[in-house]
C-alpha cells in the first residue's frame, strides 16, 4: 500500500536497466536497493518475501537477546514482537524497516555475547539499509561503559564503530560517488502533519485499538508493581544499564520521529525495547496477557480511512467519524491486518483503471500522479505504453507552462492538485489543470 515500497521497485527497475545505482529516496538505502536491483524480475513473492524473512530473523533474534539475558517467556515476548500490526504489516512489503530491525537486533545480541567485531559489521549493514541505525552506538556504549581506565571502554566501543563505519562507507559509497555529501538529506515534500494524525501514528498505527489499550493498562500496573516485592521474570537481574539503554533508545528515535512523522513504522525500533521494560517491570500473568493483546491486535478493531480509493472495507458493525478532515471508521470484526489487504486491492484496482484510460486516451496529456506515480510507473512496465501520455510525480508552474505550449492537458488524480500546490508552496494547480 505504500508509496515508497513501489518506489523501490521502481529504483531497482531503473538500477537494473542503466547500470547506475538510484536511490528510491534521500538519503539512500542503498544495501536493500542493490539487492533488488540484482533480483528484478524475480516478483513480488520473492521482493515481499525477503521483508518477510528478516521479520522473522528479527523476531528471532529479539527472543534469543532475551533468552541471553535469562529472561523466561523469550519466545512469547518474540512472537508478540512479530505480530505488534505495525511489524506484521511492514513484513509484508518492500520498504526497509524489517530489514534494518532485524541487522539491529542482531548486532545488539552480538554486544551482550561480546563479539564487538561482528556486532559492528552487522550495525553497518543496518545503516546501509536505514542510515538513522547508527544512531545505536550510543545505548551500545552506555551498555559496554564499565568502571575502569576510559582507554579499555573507548576501545570497546571503537571495536564496534570502526567496522560500522566501514561497512556504512561501503555500503553508500555509489551515493557517494554519484551526489557527494548532497545525498545528506531527507525528503519531506509536505507540510507537518496535523497533531491528530500525528499522535495516531505513533500509538494506534503502531500496536493497534487492542495493543494499545493494553499497554495503557499495563503501564500502569508496572507503576503500581514497582512498590511491591514481585517474582523476577529474569533468571538473574539485567544490569540496570540496559534499561537506561532501552530508554535511550526509546527516546532518541520518538524524537526523530517528531522531526518527520510521516509513517507509523519510524517507531518499529522502539517495540523490542518497550516489551522489554514491561518484560522487567510485570509479573508472569501481566505480562503474557501483554503479549497476548498484543499477538491478537492484529486481527481485531481496525481504525482506518473510509476513502474509495486509498481506504480499507469494513464490515456493517463499523462506526464511522471524522478526524482532521478525514472519514475514519472503527470496526471490531476486522483487525489492522486486513484492513491493510484490503487497501492494497482497492489501490491496485485503481491503478489499473487509470493505465487502462491512460490507454485509451486520444489526446496529449499530462497526468499528476502524486503519490500514485510509483504504483503507476510499476505496474505498467512491459505494458506498451500511450506515447501521447505522460505520468508526473508532481509539476512546477513553469513546466506547466511548458507542457501547455506543446500542446498538451494538464490533468491530475483525486486529491493531486492540493499536494502539488503543497509540493511547491504555491497555489496555481486548480487554474492550469483539470481532473483525470
Amino acid at each position: 500500500m505504500e508509496e515508497d515500497s513501489w518506489g523501490i521497485a521502481l529504483a531497482a527497475f531503473h538500477t537494473r536497466l542503466s547500470g547506475i545505482y538510484e536511490p528510491s529516496r534521500f538519503p539512500g538505502h542503498p544495501v536493500q536497493e542493490l539487492i533488488y536491483s540484482a533480483l528484478w524480475g524475480c516478483g513480488p513473492v520473492i521482493y515481499n518475501g525477503l521483508c518477510t524473512f528478516f521479520s522473522g530473523v528479527a523476531a528471532v533474534f529479539f527472543a534469543l537477546i532475551l533468552q541471553h539475558l535469562r529472561f523466561r517467556h523469550f519466545f512469547l515476548a518474540g512472537l508478540a514482537f512479530a505480530f505488534v500490526p505495525v511489524v506484521y504489516i511492514s513484513s509484508t512489503y518492500t520498504i526497509d524497516f524489517m530489514w534494518s530491525e532485524a541487522f539491529v537486533l542482531m548486532s545488539l545480541y552480538f554486544v551482550l555475547r561480546e563479539k564487538y567485531y561482528l556486532a559492528g559489521i552487522i550495525l553497518g549493514l543496518a545503516v546501509g539499509c536505514r542510515i538513522t541505525c547508527g544512531v545505536m552506538l550510543l545505548p551500545y556504549a552506555l551498555i559496554l561503559w564499565k568502571q575502569e581506565a576510559w582507554k579499555e571502554n573507548a576501545w570497546r566501543i571503537c571495536k564496534i564503530a570502526i567496522p560500522m563505519g566501514l561497512v556504512a562507507v561501503l555500503a553508500f559509497l555509489p551515493v557517494i560517488l554519484q551526489f557527494g555529501t548532497s545525498f545528506f538529506m531527507y525528503y519531506d515534500q509536505f507540510p507537518y502533519p496535523p497533531i491528530t494524525k500525528v499522535l495516531y501514528k505513533m500509538t494506534l498505527g503502531v500496536f493497534g485499538f487492542v495493543g494499545m489499550a493494553a499497554l495503557c493498562f499495563f503501564t500502569i500496573a508496572a507503576i503500581r508493581n514497582r512498590g511491591r516485592k514481585t517474582e523476577s521474570l529474569f533468571k538473574a537481574r539485567p544490569d540496570k544499564k540496559i534499561l537506561w539503554a532501552c530508554c535511550m533508545i526509546i527516546v532518541l528515535y520518538i524524537i526523530s520521529y517528531f522531526r518527520l512523522p510521516q509513517k507509523s513504522g519510524y517507531m518499529i525500533p522502539v517495540i523490542p525495547f518497550v516489551i522489554l521494560l514491561f518484560a522487567y517491570y510485570l509479573n508472569s500473568v501481566q505480562f503474557r496477557l501483554l503479549c497476548y493483546a498484543l499477538v491478537l491486535s492484529s486481527f481485531v478493531c481496525s481504525i482506518n480511512l473510509t476513502d474509495k480509493l486509498r481506504g480499507a472495507e469494513h464490515s456493517g458493525a463499523a462506526v464511522t467519524f471524522s478526524v482532521s478532515g478525514q472519514e475514519i471508521f472503527f470496526d471490531p470484526f476486522s483487525g489492522p491486518v486486513v484492513s491493510d489487504y484490503s487497501k492494497r486491492k482497492q489501490k491496485m484496482d485503481y491503478t489499473h483503471e487509470v493505465i487502462m484510460k491512460a490507454l485509451q486516451t486520444d489526446k496529449k496529456t499530462v497526468v499528476i500522479a502524486g503519490w500514485w506515480y510509483n504504483e503507476i510507473m510499476v505496474t505498467g512496465i512491459g505494458i506498451p505504453p500511450n506515447p501521447g501520455v505522460v505520468f508526473e510525480p508532481y509539476i512546477p508552474e513553469d513546466k506547466m507552462k511548458e507542457y501547455a505550449a506543446q500542446g498538451y492537458s494538464i490533468t491530475y488524480l483525486p486529491e493531486q492538485n492540493m499536494y502539488n500546490d503543497l509540493m511547491y508552496k504555491m497555489k496555481y494547480t486548480d487554474a492550469n489543470a483539470v481532473p483525470f
